[in-house]
């Protein structure tokens, strides 16, 4: 008992007798078993990470952002892809299950996979705690933290309505993912603030990546009246865009502005360096990964709002002009 509440560092232990054990303890070169004294607790030290589509862009600065914060709370990071059958839909069930052996403390799941309540619920199910990322329409007991990405969206448009574009085109993610929604909604509500027509032509939907950029692009600028402007919703798309426009030999952004949104790497990893919304997706993770620590969001945040008791909201949208967006010839 004596051993055990040194090695707890415990008050109740007179410090002639902590010595002692100390000496002890570094002469027989002990080390204890953290993995089993935590199991012992209840607790497994494991934060896990639920992800998809692992060429995003913003996943390389979630991940490490993880890693470092999980380092800082004392917990080990496991990360997990999400499984997809042949025909490209999600087995709730069969990776909750997985997740469940782990023996998890809290996972974080990625913005994509919150398109649909079905593998939230079921994981909340099977895993203690759930920290969600990104706009979503989960019911209000599940812990979520979220960008404004109708504001975001709604700046940028206007940015590039105060350069003089008329004709600007918007390429969505998922048609079914709320933060692709709330990211068109933005763009509209600027438009239509206006006074500026949107027609189908322009409205493309992608799927947040690059490939899905470049297509838009070749199909968008093909056009016999092509637009000014693209507003893509992210970065990735924003980069596919600009290839594509390249590759048909127009300058940018003289005889095209290309706008993404996140402010991930790629956006300036390109020429031109693109214009963009920044979502705080490294604060997001850090936020998650403390709020599982602590079981509670951390106090005193600025820039971020509490919408419900489990659901805060980074309000600082913050536009980052780079050299993508130039008024049209």
């Amino acid at each position: 008992m004596t051993v055990s509440r040194v090695l707890n560092q415990s008050d109740a232990v007179r410090e002639e007798t902590r010595k002692r054990v100390q000496d002890a303890i570094r002469q027989l070169n002990y080390r204890p078993n953290l993995m089993a004294r935590n199991l012992a607790r209840g607790k497994s030290l494991l934060l896990g990470v639920l992800y998809q589509n692992s060429s995003s862009a913003y996943l390389g600065e979630m991940m490490v952002t993880a890693l470092k914060t999980c380092r800082q709370e004392g917990h080990h990071l496991v990360l997990e892809d999400m499984p997809q059958s042949e025909d490209g839909s999600i087995q709730p069930q069969a990776i909750a299950d997985r997740l469940a052996l782990v023996g998890l403390d809290g996972l974080i799941v990625t913005p994509l996979l919150a398109r649909t309540s079905e593998l939230i619920d079921t994981l909340a199910e099977q895993i203690p705690q759930m920290v969600v990322l990104g706009t979503n329409n989960l019911n209000s007991g599940i812990t979520r933290i979220s960008f404004d990405d109708f504001s975001g969206a709604k700046k940028l448009t206007e940015a590039l309505i105060n350069k003089g574009h008329k004709r600007i085109a918007f390429l969505s993610g998922h048609a079914d993912c709320p933060a692709s929604i709330a990211r068109r909604d933005g763009f509209e509500a600027a438009m239509a603030d206006a006074g500026l027509k949107m027609t189908s032509d322009l409205m493309i939907e992608g799927e947040y990546n690059l490939e899905t950029g470049m297509a838009a692009g070749d199909k968008l600028l093909s056009q016999s009246k092509r637009p000014t402007a693209v507003f893509c919703a992210n970065d990735d798309m924003a980069a596919g865009v600009q290839l594509a426009a390249h590759r048909k030999g127009l300058k940018l952004p003289d005889d095209l502005s290309v706008a993404g949104f996140d402010d991930t790497a790629i956006a300036n990893l390109v020429w031109p360096q693109i214009t963009t919304v920044r979502q705080p997706i490294g604060r997001m993770t850090q936020i998650a990964v403390e709020t599982l620590s602590k079981g509670s969001f951390p106090s005193d945040l600025e820039g971020a709002a509490m919408l419900s008791m489990n659901h805060l909201q980074i309000t600082d949208v913050e536009l980052i002009e780079r050299d993508s967006v130039a008024s049209p010839k």
